[in-house]
């Protein structure tokens, strides 16, 4: 991907500068170091989110009547009783799971690594834990361990595998309550941190995974020192884990990545970041939910926070059986399709501060510099007159082609290039163009037109998984 090496620096620098001002205890670690533990995930580009547990069983619908939440969140948000609520897991039987299935389909679909939902608010844990019996072990007769399945999977077609892990706990004895909340209280932290670590730690020592992904951090109760103090007890455990920033306080501390969720940053962040997006509207099975993205959106969304950065972690929702939905998995496919077809503008490039054009986006491939190089000119939309305009540059002297490497006309303007693409045939998802340039690239500031697009703002949601 991603962030070329002035960049990165930056990035780094901002992220344990960052991250020392809040919470000065953390576990030291030098500019390289962080680098090195950070490379897979700031080449990773694409990966799957797996949100999958007891609400699945209901699929977004109590006694007669469909949430207008998100599925995940039926037990608060449709007030079932905990002591209705807890029983449901008995009915929790993914005996249609294949792991193998899962993950190939992702590979397949050009993703890179994956995170499932260990244990969501809910507090049931999709593997058999010593320190409940709210798990798929004893709470279900279901007798397999899907984590193992799916990491021996992820292993197989060399996906890194990562776990989610909720800070909430609704049926934990320090925060249970007859009916759930978003910002539960709680009477015996100490304890419940302590049931937190040694989870964790299970998770760590069974599982190994790559990425350790929290969430709940908005209850009040969770402070940056809580943050701080279990960011430093796992990478005790594992100092290559990499742990999304909801460990602590998302809104203040950005390390190890920053997690917008359901919205693209409008331009490139100061720190490692991945948006998290859902395929249709839900991030838990919802039997009502159809708002399926189309193929076109999803793979220009892909390239919106490629070029400007970071990972999409696109989610699926499995049904309770563990299989998919047909329709996730026909847009997996199509984005696969695409990305097989352009694989080195989507894992050979990086950001390059270039204005965004109102038609598409850019990248620049790794190796380049100032004096040399190429760019990636993704376009969305294709001008009826054949003719695009890229007015943010001038190369000193510039040879374009198509994806393919067939020459294409150009020509330099008063203020930017023109390309003829008349000669490309129409194509399945964005076009893509080659630019390379030699003794050096002028970058222009282009004064936005009155009807392009403006960027959307991000919107950091407290409760919104």
């Amino acid at each position: 991907m991603k962030t070329n090496n002035t960049i990165k620096g930056l990035i780094i620098g901002a992220c344990i500068g960052a991250s020392f001002a809040i919470a000065a205890e953390i576990k030291p670690e030098t500019d390289s170091e962080f680098g090195q533990r950070m490379q897979w995930f700031n080449d990773a580009q694409f990966g799957l989110f797996i949100h999958y547990g007891v609400y699945s069983v209901l699929g977004g619908e109590w006694q007669g009547k469909a949430t207008r939440a998100y599925a995940e969140w039926i037990q608060a948000n449709s007030k079932i009783p905990s002591d209705k609520y807890y029983p449901l897991a008995a009915q929790f039987n993914p005996e249609k799971l294949d792991a193998d299935e899962w993950v190939k389909t992702a590979k397949e679909a050009g993703m890179t690594y994956m995170v499932i939902t260990t244990k969501h608010h809910e507090g049931f844990c999709l593997w058999d834990s010593d320190y409940t019996e709210y798990d798929l072990g004893e709470a279900t007769s279901f007798d397999r361990d899907i984590l193992a399945e799916l990491k021996a999977a992820c292993d197989k077609y060399g996906i890194k595998f990562g776990t989610y892990y909720s800070i909430i706990d609704w049926h934990h004895p320090s925060q249970r309550a007859r009916i759930a909340s978003s910002r539960p209280g709680i009477n015996d932290k100490e304890a419940y941190v302590d049931y937190m670590k040694k989870q964790l730690k299970e998770l760590i020592d069974n599982y190994q995974p790559a990425v350790m992904w929290f969430d709940g951090d908005w209850v009040p109760w969770w402070t940056l020192e809580d943050g701080a103090d279990l960011y430093n007890y796992l990478r005790e455990l594992d100092p290559k884990l990499v742990i999304n920033n909801r460990v602590s306080k998302r809104h203040e501390f950005k390390k190890d990545f920053g997690t917008p969720e359901q919205n693209t940053p409008g331009g490139a962040l100061d720190h490692y970041w991945e948006a998290c997006w859902t395929i249709n509207k839900t991030w838990g099975y919802k039997k009502a939910d159809k708002t399926w993205k189309s193929k076109e959106d999803l793979i220009e969304k892909l390239i919106d926070i490629n070029t400007k950065g970071g990972n999409l972690l696109l989610n699926v929702g499995p049904m309770p059986d563990g299989t998919w939905q047909q329709e996730a998995t026909d847009r997996l496919k199509a984005m696969g399709n695409w990305i097989s077809g352009h694989e080195e503008s989507v894992y050979d490039s990086e950001f390059v501060e270039i204005p965004t054009p109102a038609w598409g986006r850019v990248s620049r491939k790794k190796g380049s510099t100032a004096q040399q190089g190429e760019l990636f000119a993704f376009i969305f939309d294709r001008p009826e007159s054949g003719k695009l305009a890229f007015e943010a540059i001038t190369p000193g002297t510039m040879s374009v082609k198509s994806y393919q490497g067939d020459p294409l006309p150009a020509r330099n303007l008063e203020k930017g290039v023109e390309i003829d693409l008349s000669s490309l045939p129409q194509s399945e998802g964005p076009l893509v163009v080659r630019i390379q340039y030699r003794d050096g690239l002028k970058i222009h500031r282009v004064t936005p037109k009155k009807n392009a697009p403006k960027p959307k703002k991000e919107k950091l949601s407290i409760d919104g998984r």
